[in-house]
């Protein structure tokens, strides 16, 4: 892929997750954690190093990124970290109304926008997924579509 097909629609999210989980891990660090900070370290960090090495491999243009099954891994790893990055806005957000710190809402808006790039890849692989797997006959246009193939080859009669 390389540089120029980075500027397209799927890739150019690829850079916007590295710097979105960066500043996440930025602002989670900055006013202190209780309770279950420990799930926003361990999700922020998975999220840094994953969102680290598919932006190496689609930028430098590896060769199993261009596999079938590539779209499989990317639409897996956008889904669990969409829930992952939900549950981290809702920390947040909690966080905002018990103890008011302005990093908690910078997070919060953090969050919220990697839970909206994330559940975008996710949406732009499902269905990436789905329509390569559909045929030509499956149209919906019953006038054009291809009559069923037959078990018997042609002049046998199954009766």
């Amino acid at each position: 892929m390389g540089y120029q097909e980075m500027k397209e629609m799927p890739q150019v999210l690829k850079p916007a997750f590295v710097l979105l989980t960066l500043l996440q891990i930025i602002f989670m660090a900055s006013p202190g954690l209780r309770g279950w900070g420990w799930f926003i370290c361990l999700t922020s960090i998975l999220e840094f190093i994953t969102a680290l090495g598919v932006f190496a491999a689609v930028f430098f243009d590896l060769l199993f990124t261009k596999s079938g099954q590539w779209v499989l891994v990317e639409l897996g790893y956008s889904a669990i970290f969409c829930v992952c990055s939900a549950l981290n806005t809702f920390y947040y957000f909690v966080n905002i109304f018990y103890l008011f710190n302005f990093w908690f809402l910078l997070a919060t808006i953090n969050s919220v926008l990697l839970v909206l790039a994330y559940g975008l890849n996710a949406l732009v692989h499902w269905t990436a997924r789905t329509s390569g797997t559909s045929s030509t006959s499956s149209t919906g246009n019953q006038a054009t579509a291809a009559p069923p193939p037959s078990a018997y080859p042609a002049g046998v009669n199954p009766a």
